[in-house]
């Protein structure tokens, strides 16, 4: 329909706010904002270095990301000027998380999950990893705790008010995807030891575990059914029982998928790979509809606009 060139590799994945603008990020160091039917411009922010990190919108569309020059920023949404910005220990590749109560929730390489107040991005606390947390974002629970995986290979609940520690459960390797959470509040999350982890939001424990071929990095989407749908770097992506693990189909692409599957309202599942090229799938048995050729690896997860439109880096 319509492609838009930054100066930078995008790995961000789009963020669609109500009114149509499309807010994403890119190795050129900028923020940027588009008419989604179009592709133009309707702004775009400096930072100080690459940003990854996919931008949050809050509930008043004020745009907050992060970027690997150590800062959160926190950008007004019509005109892309800054409102604030925190300063963390080091480059920010994870994605912001809103809670219910506004707060921002945030990870940072220098192993810190930050809560922010969104008024003026004045810390609320800080909680230590004891690694870096790279591409995991959080995902916040009915109750408001708090999900976040990092690469000392653990996943963490915290107390959202307050940052105290629920449980950690510990895997076998590096954890960049971020959890989903299941209707029955279960946390799906993969981890470098080449597993998909279903645990118990409650207390931790571990339901089941699916070994793949190789690392996963790619973060689950769940389906109305339960069914789970993750990637990984074995090039595969893979339908699983949400209940038990149980493998319902596996798609073999090209090459490694770090990018995270999404469904569409049809049940269509959409995801990248580092082939070059995003496919759409049929959910019920993993047989290709389509797929799109782009001239580099996707790394972006895609967004779905309300007429169905797939907006990807």
């Amino acid at each position: 329909i319509w492609e838009f060139a930054t100066g930078g590799l995008v790995h961000s994945s789009p963020s669609l706010s109500p009114e149509g603008t499309l807010y994403f990020t890119s190795f050129d160091k900028k923020v940027y904002a588009l008419d989604s039917q179009n592709g133009t411009l309707k702004w775009s922010y400096l930072t100080g270095h690459d940003v990854s990190s996919s931008p949050a919108i809050g509930p008043d569309g004020t745009i907050y990301v992060g970027a690997s020059d150590k800062n959160i920023y926190a950008l007004d949404s019509q005109s892309g000027t800054k409102q604030w910005d925190f300063t963390t220990g080091d480059g920010v590749y994870s994605s912001p998380a809103i809670g219910s109560d506004g707060t921002i929730y945030v990870g940072s390489w220098d192993g810190k999950l930050y809560a922010l107040a969104a008024q003026d991005g004045s810390k609320k606390w800080d909680f230590s990893t004891g690694g870096p947390v790279y591409w995991s974002s959080p995902a916040i629970g009915s109750d408001g705790t708090v999900y976040i995986g990092s690469n000392n290979h653990k996943v963490y609940a915290l107390n959202g008010q307050d940052g105290t520690i629920k449980w950690q459960y510990s895997t076998g390797g590096n954890v960049d995807s971020s959890p989903a959470i299941g209707p029955d509040g279960t946390i799906y999350i993969g981890s470098w030891d080449d597993k998909l982890y279903a645990l118990d939001g409650q207390d931790g424990t571990k339901k089941w575990d699916f070994l793949a071929g190789h690392d996963v990095s790619s973060s689950p989407a769940i389906g109305l059914d339960g069914t789970v749908y993750f990637g990984s770097k074995d090039t595969k992506v893979y339908a699983l029982d949400g209940q038990s693990g149980a493998k319902k189909w596996e798609y073999s692409t090209g090459d490694e998928i770090h990018s995270s599957p999404v469904i569409g309202s049809d049940g269509t599942i959409y995801v990248g790979s580092f082939d070059y090229k995003l496919y759409a799938l049929d959910s019920q048995d993993g047989t290709k509809k389509w797929d799109f050729a782009t001239g580099g690896k996707i790394h972006s997860v895609p967004a779905i606009g309300p007429d169905g439109t797939v907006y990807f880096g």
